[in-house]
């Protein structure tokens, strides 16, 4: 077991949920050491971090703990021209240490060029990392508190930014982001071989990054252009990643779930929320909202309870007023009545976890729950 370095997307809960799911769901053994918003300092066998990282949606570095700083190798590769940064994610004066790797590199006969943050942080984005190609032609140092950790694997947002250009059929406004997407399927703990069903599933952005993770996936949904357009962005998903997993999209009444599917190992859902709003709604409009999704989610949550053996996460919207209060759906209420119990991946971390995407009128609550 060595002592990584996660750095937490921007998200920290979501994130921590997500990591400790995934570990538990391949029986890896860990061991978190600390913790805060920005990182996780951990203890893992020797892993493909890269694999670890592209199946992760809330982690963008994992950078491996350096023990000795002078015997470490910090490059091997053949230029004599590299590129370097030093990331800072704590409170930390880092000025004698970038003396420290300027000496040692000119004594080392490198030509070095320094990168900083194309923004205002002590600390290089994954796009700044990933476009000038540190991991290739350099390196990148991870500084918390009194510990330095060297870049392992980074989140490459421009794969992201590619699959959604590329996808044959899109919807922008109303679907679920890739990063999300990831999120909520490891935090159900589904892996390699399992089936997810998704009874809402849109355009099948979820389902899509499923198969890339090696899982069987069912989507449902009452739209006929839905159905349509989830089946074909899965077949180009198929064809394009190469992906040898079962997929299949059906165009049926999401409350009638089980007259179509027999069996999942999981459920993952962004539902139908209402309409799309345009700007904050009143009170009223936010209740009369509520109203019709009520007898919605009560007929899915009755139908999921039939046909999924295993954890279920889903999202719940909750409305905002100018007021500041929050107009709720009774969810929790519904999960007991359906006879469903809420899962405590973290004891310290409650659910439902809110989640506000940029410039949204609502709020998401996600929700993890198995049969009681």
């Amino acid at each position: 077991m060595n002592d990584y370095l996660l750095i937490l997307g921007r998200d920290p809960d979501l994130s921590l949920l997500e990591l400790v799911s995934y570990f538990s769901a391949r029986n890896i053994s860990f061991k978190i050491k600390d913790k805060s918003q920005a990182a996780v300092l951990i203890a893992l066998p020797e892993l493909d971090f890269q694999k670890t990282i592209t199946d992760l949606g809330g982690i963008v570095k994992i950078a491996r703990v350096i023990q000795d700083l002078d015997n470490e190798v910090l490059y091997a590769g053949k230029s004599n021209k590299i590129k370097y940064a030093v990331s800072v994610y704590s409170d930390t004066d880092t000025s004698d240490l970038k003396e420290y790797l300027k000496g040692r590199l000119r004594e080392e006969k490198l030509k070095i060029t320094y990168k900083r943050s194309s923004r205002t942080e002590q600390f290089l984005m994954p796009n700044d990392v990933v476009r000038h190609r540190l991991l290739d032609e350099g390196f990148e140092l991870v500084v918390y508190g009194g510990i330095i950790a060297r870049t392992i694997a980074v989140f490459n947002p421009y794969e992201y930014e590619k699959r959604d250009k590329e996808r044959p059929l899109q919807r922008t406004l109303h679907m679920i982001s890739i990063r999300l997407a990831k999120i909520l399927i490891n935090m159900v703990g589904a892996k390699e071989g399992d089936t997810i069903l998704d009874p809402f599933s849109g355009y099948g952005v979820l389902l899509q990054e499923a198969m890339l993770m090696g899982i069987n996936v069912i989507g449902v949904d009452n739209s006929r252009e839905c159905a349509d357009a989830t089946k074909k962005n899965l077949e180009w998903t198929a064809k394009q990643f190469g992906t040898r997993v079962s997929f299949k999209a059906i165009h049926a009444d999401s409350k009638q779930v089980s007259r179509f599917v027999r069996q999942a190992d999981f459920a993952v859902t962004e539902p139908y929320m209402g309409p799309l709003l345009p700007k904050i709604p009143m009170k009223d409009e936010a209740l009369k909202i509520v109203a019709q999704l009520n007898p919605l989610y009560r007929g899915v949550l009755r139908e999921l309870s039939r046909v999924v053996k295993g954890n279920i996460a889903f999202i719940v919207p909750r409305f905002r007023l100018y007021s500041g209060e929050r107009v709720k759906i009774p969810f929790e209420r519904m999960l007991q009545e359906a006879g469903f119990r809420v899962v405590s991946i973290m004891p310290e971390i409650k659910m439902p976890l809110i989640y506000s995407a940029t410039d949204s009128k609502i709020e998401r609550e996600i929700w993890v729950f198995r049969k009681a």
